[in-house]
């Protein structure tokens, strides 16, 4: 889950799902979370950590798909990519 959602759940747009599909993505291409939970409690680690880049953990990823994943996992300060279509379109392209 990205910080979004536990420091406002409240107030979390739909970019925390847009972030969530990525996770996803990154888990199915990875075998691993986004970030690293060996040290310390969950919340801490996601509110105050950023996802490991999927290339340090798959370098076989191609680049280009790659720069979408992680750009979509930046959660701070804010969400870095904000809808499903953007995330759908940049990763269209990325695998072009």
């Amino acid at each position: 889950m990205p910080r979004q959602e536990i420091i406002g759940f409240r107030y979390a747009k739909p970019e925390v799902d847009v972030w969530a599909a990525a996770a996803s993505y990154y888990y199915m291409l990875t075998g691993q979370f986004p970030k690293d939970f060996t040290k310390g409690d969950a919340a801490s680690i996601v509110i105050y950590t950023s996802a490991v880049p999927i290339r340090v953990r798959n370098p076989e990823i191609p680049e280009r798909l790659a720069a979408v994943i992680d750009a979509a996992l930046v959660d701070n300060p804010e969400i870095g990519i904000k809808s499903a279509l953007e995330l759908k379109k940049r990763m269209k392209e990325a695998l072009a």
